[in-house]
């Protein structure tokens, strides 16, 4: 008799530390209203004298706290900060992330020149053409940062929740949405432009619920990965869940402001509202799908911390923009008053 040996693999599954962490997902949050922001400033730039320069200004002011606050996010996301230069003392054309060290301090320069023409404007009141030029330069480099940081996060096909073209027009809709409710809270004594922003602010909700759809129902491995997600009734059914009430509750209260005027606590909730349905959105795509096993059969744990990679994280980088929107506001009305006096 021939007597045959059994060979026993064992297979060793080990969960996977998460790449991203929070500041990752405020970079996101943070860069997509500025770049929403500066999108609309050149629109109203460039339409001239039918622009309305007040509400330009406010999309300046927020692009610029915005965009400060966004790169400090992702520097501290990139774990070893030094490595930074590595970027350009060894280029790589075919990364996203080359191209976005790129783009990024050209987008920060270019915001800050855009904003102190927008302050020569209000306190000297001079215009300069070249402003058109900057908002133009501003506005293209905001096109390529949003264009980056979608597909840095939806290039990897080993992550296919998120491996959609999708992902980047999501990202945009998503914080597009947002930049209404932020206007009308800098123009909060100015009820005259909420009717107009109300009707931006549904629209942007309504395209954002559109594509959404689109990516859900799409015949492609990022599509069916997410219903597979869903259908498993796991933390991912939960979580869209509670997105859909975020974005009914936004779109109920936008119709309210278009009927009517609406006060500045109604304004304000609106605001914290639509950010956070901005918010969540990044949390689940880039946060939630780490949750989902590139290579294992088991589910990657994660454990919020309360420390500089968790909660501090987040509230400190909310508080960096106030305290940068406060400091700016003051520092404009500091100047006014000493031109007015002499």
């Amino acid at each position: 008799m021939i007597s045959q040996v059994s060979q026993i693999q064992e297979v060793i599954a080990i969960p996977q530390e998460y790449f991203w962490l929070p500041w990752a997902v405020q970079y996101f949050f943070f860069i997509g209203i500025a770049c929403s922001a500066t999108l609309y400033a050149c629109w109203q730039c460039w339409k001239g004298r039918t622009g309305n320069q007040r509400l330009e200004a406010v999309a300046v002011f927020i692009a610029v706290t915005a965009g400060i606050t966004a790169p400090l996010a992702l520097t501290a996301d990139l774990h070893q900060t030094a490595r930074v230069w590595h970027f350009y003392a060894y280029p790589t054309p075919w990364s996203w992330m080359a191209w976005g060290s790129l783009l990024l301090p050209l987008f920060s320069a270019f915001s800050m020149l855009y904003f102190a023409a927008m302050v020569v404007r209000l306190v000297w009141k001079r215009e300069y053409k070249l402003t058109r030029w900057v908002a133009l330069a501003c506005s293209l480099t905001a096109i390529g940062l949003l264009l980056y940081t979608g597909r840095e996060a939806s290039i990897l096909k080993a992550r296919p929740v998120l491996y959609t073209y999708w992902l980047p027009i999501l990202l945009f809709f998503s914080a597009m949405q947002v930049l209404p409710t932020l206007l009308a809270l800098g123009t909060r004594r100015e009820p005259v432009h909420q009717r107009e922003l109300a009707m931006w602010f549904v629209s942007s909700l309504m395209l954002l619920a559109v594509c959404t759809g689109f990516w859900v129902a799409g015949d492609t491995i990022s599509g069916q990965a997410i219903r597979e997600q869903l259908a498993m009734g796991s933390l991912g059914w939960w979580s869209a869940m509670g997105v859909i009430v975020l974005w009914g509750i936004s779109v109920a209260m936008g119709l309210l402001m278009a009927k009517q005027a609406r006060s500045v606590a109604f304004i304000t909730i609106m605001a914290f509202v639509s950010m956070g349905l901005a918010w969540v959105l990044r949390w689940l795509m880039l946060m939630g799908a780490q949750y989902i096993p590139k290579y294992n059969i088991i589910t990657n744990p994660y454990e919020f911390t309360l420390g500089n990679d968790g909660l501090m994280a987040i509230v400190g980088t909310f508080g960096l923009w106030i305290a940068l929107t406060i400091l700016f506001r003051e520092s404009i009305r500091w100047v006014v008053r000493r031109v007015q006096h002499g």
